[in-house]
């Protein structure tokens, strides 16, 4: 028998879970770390694609998994006052967006749901603590994206482009996406009207068999500076006269710098390791603020200009009066540039060598003497450091800090940390392990990196 089996007051109660395609009635009491409805049943959770906290909705069991089911909405029977009706009409098709049906200002309050739940149920912290913790919205909502990747393939014949399916890897061919800049949206358009007409023998990458030459399309723009840049990325070999071609922008509008990326590598990884610029300098430069930052096709740099120099200033500010700070996961300098104007000494450690060369460039190029920039992973270099430091500030990637990290910023001493992080799930478990050394969670704030999609940056400051 298909059943799900539950506890109540000790006794084991069997109950009939629902069957594929069967439609049923639910009510949505909160949203997921990925924006999806939550439905709490008597038969167990049900994931509501497209339901928002607060309403009943009309659903069809699309997946049974051994601990939940996921739903489809497809009718909304009482109605969230927040919800709106979404601006792209690829939303519900394409992946990049979870919450274009919900007001801004319930984005927002939603955001700081995730990081608060996250630090209760995942770091153990008592929820007093977060009373009053709030999301700090983006200056802008709408056209914020300075960088988008679209992946290519061929269909029938015919090169495509467009973004991925949510979950899938089939694509979902768009013209226009309206989180990005509106110069990364000139640019794709004028490269599909290119495509179309383009005599080059072309096809499109099948990641399965890895074959075609066209595997992707980056395009770059610096939001306060107007520079721009667009890579393809090529499988195998493909003439540098015949891919400039595919831009036909015109004289004055043509990008700062165009370049083909080489990746021939089985797999759906975007970049690879070697990157050709055929026309400019293969760089691109953006203001944060009053510093000035330079970027390539590969380098990390946040895709939210605007809020990006709300959230820098911020975590630069919690360092207090630290004079000597040390910085991991330090990438290309852009928050190193903030936290060597309020201090007398930063140490930045980056592992990937190429963030490191664009790190020196950026610092030189802001009149930065006190920094020194080191490569390789953030707990061996720790482990040959002399010197002492006031505060460590670190922005890991999403799976958060290695313990081994963790355990090295313990035995090296630092009272103080800043911790930047893109995922509440990892925060919560990392400022949890922090706890555990005696570190105590003072403060906790949320930026909307992302609007209209379910991510969410978080600053925490620990001290011990």
């Amino acid at each position: 028998m298909d059943c799900l089996r539950l506890k109540d007051s000790g006794r084991l109660l069997i109950l009939k879970k629902w069957s594929d395609n069967e439609r049923v009635t639910l009510e949505i009491s909160a949203l997921s770390s990925d924006g999806t409805g939550i439905s709490r049943t008597d038969r167990g959770i049900i994931f509501v694609q497209g339901g928002l906290p607060g309403e009943i909705v009309r659903a069809e069991i699309v997946s049974r998994k051994k601990d939940f089911m996921i739903a489809d909405t497809l009718s909304v029977e009482r109605t969230s006052p927040d919800r709106v009706i979404p601006q792209c009409k690829y939303y519900g098709k394409c992946g990049g967006c979870q919450l274009q049906h919900t007001s801004y200002d319930s984005q927002l309050r939603l955001k700081a749901e995730l990081v608060r739940d996250a630090m209760i149920r995942i770091g153990g912290f008592e929820r007093e603590r977060f009373a009053g913790l709030e999301c700090e919205s983006s200056p802008s909502s709408w056209g914020y994206r300075n960088k988008a990747a679209f992946p290519v393939q061929t269909l029938r014949g015919k090169i495509i482009t467009g973004f991925y399916r949510a979950g899938t890897h089939r694509l979902e061919l768009i013209r226009n996406c309206p989180v990005n800049a509106e110069r990364i949206n000139f640019m794709y358009t004028k490269i599909l009207d290119s495509l179309d007409k383009n005599a080059l023998p072309l096809t499109g990458y099948d990641e399965r068999t890895n074959t075609g030459k066209l595997r992707h399309i980056i395009t770059r723009t610096g939001i306060n500076t107007g520079d721009s840049l667009i890579s393809f990325v090529i499988n195998g070999k493909l003439s540098a006269k015949g891919i400039k071609s595919l831009v036909s922008l015109g004289n004055s509008s043509r990008p700062s710098t165009i370049t083909m990326n080489h990746n021939s590598k089985p797999g759906n990884v975007i970049l690879g390791t070697y990157t050709e610029n055929l026309t400019g300098s293969g760089l691109i430069t953006e203001r944060l603020g009053k510093y000035k930052f330079m970027f390539d096709t590969s380098s990390f740099f946040q895709v939210n200009t605007g809020q990006a120099e709300k959230l820098f200033a911020y975590a630069s500010s919690q360092t207090g009066n630290a004079k000597n700070i040390l910085e991991l996961y330090s990438g290309t300098g852009s928050l190193t540039c903030y936290l060597a104007e309020k201090s007398q000494s930063v140490t930045s450690i980056e592992e990937f060598r190429g963030a490191v060369h664009m790190a020196v460039k950026n610092l030189r190029a802001n009149n930065f003497g006190n920094v020194r920039t080191l490569c390789g992973k953030s707990e061996d270099v720790i482990a040959d450091l002399k010197e002492k430091y006031d505060c460590v500030v670190l922005d890991p990637p999403r799976d958060g800090c290695a313990r081994s990290v963790i355990d090295a910023i313990n035995n090296f001493g630092v009272k103080k940390i800043i911790y930047v992080s893109c995922n509440p799930a990892t925060l919560a478990r990392d400022c949890k392990i922090f706890s555990s050394y005696g570190y105590n969670l003072v403060s906790i704030k949320a930026f909307d990196m992302f609007p209209q999609t379910a991510h969410v940056e978080s600053v925490a400051v620990l001290k011990k």
